[in-house]
């Protein structure tokens, strides 16, 4: 049975019994969702384009989940605790139901994990590729939000997540699966961790909430990798940072990539963060690594250092619309 074959009611239903959801009023019932007043929230929205950000291949549960993640990392990153989340899907009407019912039990497991609840989305007919779009908000414990313009000179760079992994696995699978034109129903059984990374992030949801608690002056996610993201929170904190590429740990996932390459790879969905140095002790027990330090801003947002002498890196991130 298709997409189409379904109809719109029974794919919302095949959504709802799979993810956990909030009870009406807050919840799908209603025209809209009425949020209940109380903290101080962070929204976000990511969209998922077929033939842009995944190929047909990508198993159905691994990308419900990785939906989800995208936006929750996001969330996180301000500080924010995961709360909930509508979804909006232009599905094709060939698309096997059982797709679309394994995507759901994915975006399920991980927002029980994550203790978020679905509030409600909009499922349309798409005469073309899929999309899969997601607003997302958390809670935050006070009026304070982790921001990317309040880091000060002196402050250390500290990086958590696995830096390197989903770009590395991004071009495995493309080399795996460019040719695979069918939906695939199940999760795949022999997959790298830099594979796993990429169909199926985990991001460090914890990471954020910590290091507003732990009082860092700035922190943004890691979702374009370090050589994007870097530059856009020096300059949003009007500073220069000075980044030691000898300090990024071996990653035993990794054992043919470059330097360059791991700080070039996209989809990290970690978290970089602007600290005191006395906090660094603090945030290295919870899995941050030090990679640098913030300076007054330069002529450069971004100043790396190789053997101690700055250096330029070779390789390109991916960019939206970017022409080469």
């Amino acid at each position: 049975m298709t997409a189409g074959d379904a109809g719109e009611a029974a794919l919302i239903e095949a959504m709802s019994v799979r993810v956990p959801r909030a009870p009406s009023p807050c919840g799908p019932g209603d025209d809209a969702a009425l949020l209940p007043a109380g903290p101080a929230r962070c929204v976000t929205t990511d969209a998922l384009m077929e033939g842009v950000h995944f190929l047909r291949a990508h198993p159905a549960a691994w990308l419900g989940w990785k939906a989800l993640a995208v936006n929750l990392s996001d969330v996180a990153a301000m500080g924010a605790r995961p709360e909930g989340f509508v979804v909006a899907a232009a599905l094709p009407e060939d698309l096997p139901l059982r797709y679309w019912e394994g995507m759901a039990e994915g975006m399920g497991a991980l927002a029980r994990e994550a203790g978020c609840l679905l509030c409600g989305g909009d499922i349309v007919r798409s005469p073309g590729p899929m999309s899969l779009a997601i607003t997302a908000w958390g809670s935050l414990p006070g009026v304070r939000a982790l921001r990317r313009d309040g880091g000060r000179v002196g402050d250390r760079v500290m990086v958590a997540g696995t830096p390197g992994r989903a770009g590395a696995g991004l071009a495995e699978w493309l080399e795996r699966a460019a040719e695979d034109t069918a939906w695939r129903l199940e999760p795949l059984d022999d997959v790298s961790p830099c594979l796993r990374e990429h169909l199926r992030p985990t991001p460090p949801l914890a990471a954020g909430p910590f290091a507003l608690e732990a009082g860092a002056h700035a922190a943004m996610d890691l979702s374009d990798g370090l050589s994007t993201d870097l530059p856009r929170l020096a300059r949003a904190s009007g500073l220069t940072l000075v980044i030691d590429l000898d300090a990024l740990p071996e990653d035993p996932a990794l054992p043919g990539a470059t330097v360059d390459a791991r700080v070039a790879g996209g989809e990290d969905f970690g978290l970089v963060a602007l600290v005191r140095p006395e906090d660094v002790s603090r945030f290295a027990a919870e899995g941050f690594v030090e990679l640098g330090g913030a300076e007054a801003a330069g002529a450069e947002p971004v100043i790396y250092l190789r053997g101690g002498r700055p250096t330029r890196l070779s390789a390109r991130a991916f960019t939206h619309f970017a022409i080469d």
